[in-house]
């Protein structure tokens, strides 16, 4: 089962607000971290059409930020009647974002793969920012390797998610694995979450459980301090974490995985990082909504 360490939430903001490992973000630096998806509404009507927000922030939900093209490698909807590409709609709007029009009742995912990106740390946040985020394999490689000292030069990705329910119905469309690189898979419903519950999910990276990744989460308003999250904890061998829900609102879960990289002249390291959000309502669980999903 998954642990609770408090000291690894507590120290992972400060490490990691220091660190622009970002994409799909403006070209003037920006200070932040985490990078996710928030659509404009989690309970439109069926049929609705919405826009959905890039968020690149210190702290947690943030402001949105311009859509970027050119740092998309992919983006889609996947829901009761299977998977819609959704790549070469032009984003609109101030800030830049992209439109969509949901096509059946109950649970959308909305997914958002980006292009690599690189980014060179110095050596010292380097080593911070892998022991915060439980990449105790790195640090233990960089050591044999006689590269503790080293800059971290890195290249990254981003597979993130977000959850819609149209008519305010969740089906298990929202349970689904979606076959990305590295996912964060709700093994019960998210839209019957309240705060106090717990929801379990589990960690895949590349088709397989993630043991012993670090699984990080939080909700908007939770801090004010850059990265802040709300709880971290360890998943077990088969991937899972049973993650506390706090409080109502926008919730974010968010995970990294790194190796180390050759041939690429540009990185020494990989990472690969994923995020799901969901809203958490205040008022009584959604009715559930029996339409089969489809597979991806």
């Amino acid at each position: 089962m998954s642990s609770r360490f408090a000291s690894a939430a507590a120290r992972i903001g400060p490490v990691l607000a220091r660190l622009a490992v970002l994409a799909a973000v403006p070209a003037a630096p920006v200070a932040a971290h985490d990078l996710c998806l928030i659509p404009e509404l989690s309970a439109p009507a069926p049929g609705a059409t919405l826009r959905v927000a890039l968020h690149v922030s210190e702290v947690f939900p943030g402001e949105p930020t311009d859509w970027r093209p050119e740092k998309t490698r992919d983006f889609f909807l996947f829901d009761a009647r299977g998977r819609l590409d959704l790549k070469g709609g032009a984003p609109e709007g101030k800030p830049l974002m992209p439109r969509l029009t949901l096509r059946s009742p109950g649970s959308t995912i909305v997914a958002l793969v980006t292009e690599p990106s690189y980014i060179e740390i110095e050596a010292r946040k380097f080593q911070d920012y892998l022991k915060a985020e439980g990449h105790d394999d790195m640090l233990e490689m960089r050591d044999r390797m006689n590269q503790v000292r080293a800059m971290g030069r890195e290249r990254y990705r981003r597979w993130v998610k977000t959850l819609v329910n149209a008519g305010g119905e969740a089906s298990d469309v929202a349970l689904a694995d979606l076959n990305l690189t590295i996912e964060i898979v709700p093994e019960a419903q998210p839209a019957a979450v309240r705060a106090g519950d717990r929801l379990p999910v589990r960690v895949l990276f590349e088709g397989m459980p993630y043991d012993g990744g670090t699984l990080c989460a939080t909700h908007a308003g939770y801090s004010s301090k850059p990265d802040a999250y709300a709880w971290c904890g360890r998943l077990d061998r088969a991937g899972r974490a049973s993650v506390p829900i706090a409080a109502p609102g926008w919730q974010l879960l968010r995970i990294t995985k790194m190796r180390a990289l050759a041939g690429d002249g540009r990185a020494d390291w990989v990472s690969y990082w994923a995020a799901l959000t969901f809203e958490v309502a205040k008022e009584a669980r959604p009715r559930e909504h029996p339409e089969e999903r489809s597979s991806p």
